[in-house]
């Protein structure tokens, strides 16, 4: 683009970098809201909050320009540093920045709400709303561009969700309705106006060369501080590769998502505690606990160390040059990771249970004119009734099947990365089908809802679902038995391996038919249809992930 106004070329780079993010955020608002409304007949206040979680980020793709993971924040500082060499002025660069990150995320929710009270009728809150979203971004931009600081970055972040977030939910009313008075809207928009203050001056210090910049990270892909990796001092072994592999995997990224979920461990049991004196901490504690085990599965993303900056996804030089096979260095990793893992999780989880115990002290706890404690206390006792009863062979089925789900997870998660570094644009395909085909069901639902059509046509889209699974289950077979035949044709697997696959998913197998008896619905007694689909996709998800892994590993490494 050929422009003479430098506030029109900025726009247009946010435009370029930021537009299929838009649409996928449209996308998934409009069908996730649509989804709650038509198929679990939920109120306006959740349609409300699910736009709310989409539209509140900032714009992910002109984040990671600096680097960095999603849940580490990314790398601080101001992302289009490249301009710094132009002689265009601090205050249009950063403006017209934080104005394009602030406007668009804005109109994304206003498209999106007005589409759904268009379709659904729920007085969804529109304008009222505007002046939060934009003061919201202009805060949350502020901090995250005004210094290159990990620790100022994460306070800020917390000062600025914290305070926003307890506005925002002291105003919601029943019937859905948000209003903020006069004195709330000049109070948000001198915050966005302190925030962009804060912002011109920290960009106008790294342009200068004055802001401190950040030490190196000898793991910046991994997502993890050098500090905390620092943590953990011990000598590298030299007996053996697998052992220096072992030690680099634990040093770089095992044992920091271990030290992580020793973090988030604390949190339960202080909320609990603090929420003996102080009912309003309640809610907050039992939110920290059904947040903390899928808060620590989701560091384990990322096990082979795929890198982001600059719009470019590449990656580490030193995985892809070592003289070290691709199956062998996949496995290490997805072991190291899966280990690490399973113990922070195991750490969180009897964090949890023991925080859940103090539930007693809340006393009668009223929510929404019912007794919460009693029930919470019930549903502790029909757990500790159900694990009760459970034998010891029962025991060693759950713990196997854990594990494996665990690692089945950080490989697919690993795999899905490298493919997207090397295949983007496939990759985006196949999600843009998803979101179109959960569309088409959500509007066949509510043509059928408002008359438009005939029940025929929801029932035909519940059939076209069920013949999709079939379709991906099928095709699921067929990929497994080609990624069986690639990884023996190019010898990444030898037969050794790929039989102690098999093996592995067969155990698999066994065991989830015995932790399925344990819930008292045997396979014997379900449909053969579902007991076929129940069975076969805990046998085949591991074999395949185990085939992909590699795979996906050596086109990384080798393309």
């Amino acid at each position: 683009m050929t422009t003479r106004s430098p506030i029109v070329a900025i726009l247009w780079e946010n435009w370029r970098l930021s537009r299929v993010e838009a649409a996928q955020r449209l996308a998934q608002g409009i069908v996730a809201a649509s989804a709650a409304l038509t198929f679990f007949h939920a109120d306006a206040a959740v349609a409300f909050w699910i736009l709310i979680a989409t539209h509140s980020f900032f714009w992910f793709s002109i984040a990671k320009l600096n680097g960095g993971q999603f849940f580490d924040g990314y790398k601080p500082g101001f992302p289009f540093y490249l301009l710094y060499s132009r002689p265009v002025p601090t205050v249009t660069i950063v403006g017209a920045a934080m104005l394009y990150d602030a406007v668009s995320c804005t109109a994304l929710y206003l498209v999106s709400s007005a589409f759904l009270r268009f379709a659904f009728g729920p007085p969804l809150p529109l304008f009222s709303v505007t002046v939060f979203l934009v003061a919201y971004h202009f805060a949350y931009t502020g901090v995250q561009w005004s210094t290159r600081n990990r620790v100022v970055q994460w306070i800020g972040t917390m000062a600025t969700f914290l305070p926003f977030f307890a506005l925002l939910k002291n105003r919601v009313a029943s019937p859905l309705q948000v209003e903020f008075s006069l004195l709330e809207n000049a109070l948000m928009v001198l915050v966005g106006v302190v925030s962009f203050g804060f912002a011109v001056a920290g960009v106008a210090r790294q342009r200068r060369g004055e802001a401190r910049t950040a030490p190196p990270w000898t793991v910046e892909w991994r997502g993890f501080s050098d500090w905390l990796a620092g943590l953990f001092r011990f000598p590298c072994p030299t007996s053996s590769p697998a052992r220096a592999q072992v030690w680099f995997d634990l040093k770089s990224s095992g044992l920091p998502v271990l030290a992580i979920g020793l973090a988030i461990a604390i949190v339960p049991p202080l909320l609990f505690a603090i929420g003996i004196p102080i009912a309003f901490v309640r809610p907050h504690a039992l939110l920290s606990a059904m947040v903390s085990v899928p808060a620590v599965l989701i560091l384990g993303g990322n096990a082979f160390g795929i890198r982001r900056k600059q719009g470019r996804t590449y990656a580490s030089a030193f995985e892809a040059t070592q003289a070290y096979g691709t199956a062998r260095l996949a496995g290490l990793k997805v072991l190291v990771r899966t280990a690490c893992l399973v113990a922070a999780l195991i750490v969180v989880g009897v964090s949890v249970w023991a925080s859940s115990s103090l539930v007693s002290a809340w006393g009668d706890w009223v929510v929404n004119g019912k007794a919460a404690a009693p029930g919470l206390l019930r549903r502790r006792r029909a757990i500790e009734l159900a694990v009760g009863t459970m034998t010891a062979y029962e025991w060693l089925a759950l713990a196997f099947v854990a594990t494996i789900v665990v690692a089945v997870i950080v490989a697919s998660r690993a795999a899905f990365t490298a493919l997207r570094a090397r295949y983007p644009r496939r990759v985006n395909i196949a999600v843009w089908l998803l979101l179109l085909h959960g569309f088409v069901v959500v509007l066949c639902g509510l043509a059928f809802q408002r008359g438009i059509a005939s029940p025929f046509a929801f029932y035909s889209a519940q059939d076209l679902t069920n013949r999709v699974i079939a379709v991906v289950g099928a095709a699921s077979v067929l990929a497994t038995a080609y990624l069986f035949w690639s990884v023996l044709a190019e010898r990444l697997l030898a037969l050794r391996q790929a039989c102690g696959a098999i093996l592995v998913s067969a155990v698999f197998a066994a065991a989830w038919v015995t932790v399925v008896d344990s819930t008292g619905v045997p396979l014997s007694r379900m449909p053969a249809t579902d007991a076929v689909r129940l069975l076969m996709w805990p046998t085949l998800l591991p074999l395949m992930v185990s085939v992909l892994a590699p795979w996906s590993l050596s086109r990384v490494r080798h393309t």
